[in-house]
């Protein structure tokens, strides 16, 4: 009998981690988020790919309701969320943080805070950092302006308080978007992660839109595996950088040998979304290819 009480156990540990593919999905501050926190059934999916689009010095009460809603619709369905908060503008375009320091970290403050009060609604298998930079992608902001070392000792001290003050205030994993800025900040720590938003842009041996840098691919790939792999490591697919050469319409090399589901497991990646790049999109939805979408669904969830 306890053999089979731990084995029971075991399995739904085992279910509640796994990920596999995350829905995208968003809400922007501002605008009528009301079909968005509804809830409807996933494909193939049991997690949301969250942006949460905020504009700064608003008062953000409109967008944490909805949030809390989407939390409360989606959770008691079994859907976990993968948030990150990022700017924008009151007419919906994307922009990059404000230069006011303390302002920035106040909003980190409020929503590290309605990430930790929601917990009780909806799983957070890890919060990507965000905040920062186009996208909330730690590049082209006043705070982002490099990645590591190369960036300002300034920047550097704001990227730092933006992860401690969410890991804090929410009690989730945080996940950092360059290993470069992941070993100035916190060098070789597994509690704090990486998330990947340029995965396979090159294929096996690629720089995933300068997640890896050219110089020294092979060092940051190394520490990428060694600091990530297997920690709720993931993202999403690419073809719009500007060292993107994969072909992600030959589905036949993606479903290959050498492709997504090898990349996966080199790495151990928990969890993408499947609606980037179109083409990835558009052989997810394919049903003639729904054995290698399953492959890949079955190799992301052997992580967490």
């Amino acid at each position: 009998m306890r053999i089979y009480e731990l084995l029971i156990a075991t399995l739904a540990v085992r279910f509640a981690t796994a990920i596999g593919f995350a829905t995208y999905k968003e809400i922007r501050e501002g605008s009528d988020n009301s079909k968005a926190i509804a809830y409807s059934p996933l494909d193939r999916s049991h997690a949301l790919f969250l942006y949460i689009q905020i504009i700064a010095g608003w008062d953000h009460v409109q967008i944490i309701n909805d949030f809390k809603t989407l939390a409360q619709n989606y959770g008691s369905n079994g859907v976990s969320v993968i948030p990150r908060v990022r700017y924008g503008n009151p007419d919906g375009s994307v922009t990059t943080e404000p230069s006011d320091q303390a302002l920035i970290l106040d909003d980190v403050e409020i929503w590290a805070g309605v990430f930790s009060e929601v917990s009780d609604m909806i799983q957070i298998p890890v919060i990507q950092a965000g905040f920062l930079g186009l996208w909330g992608e730690w590049h082209s902001g006043p705070f982002c302006q490099a990645q590591g070392t190369d960036d300002s000792s300034a920047n550097l001290d704001v990227k730092q308080q933006v992860v401690e003050a969410l890991q804090q205030g929410s009690g989730h994993k945080i996940a950092l978007r360059y290993p470069r800025d992941h070993q100035a900040l916190f060098p070789g720590d597994r509690g704090v992660t990486l998330h990947n938003d340029c995965i396979f842009n090159g294929g096996p041996d690629g720089y995933d839109g300068g997640t890896f840098p050219a110089g020294d691919r092979q060092t940051w790939v190394d520490y990428t595996k060694h600091v990530a792999s297997g920690s709720t490591y993931g993202g999403e697919g690419c073809n719009q950088a500007g060292d993107s050469t994969y072909d992600w319409s030959d589905w036949a090399d993606l479903c290959g040998s050498d492709g997504l589901v090898s990349y996966i497991n080199e790495f151990q990646i928990a969890y993408m979304n499947p609606g980037n790049p179109a083409p990835f999109q558009e052989l997810f939805y394919d049903e003639s290819w729904r054995d290698c979408v399953d492959a890949i669904q079955a190799a992301l969830q052997q992580y967490s």
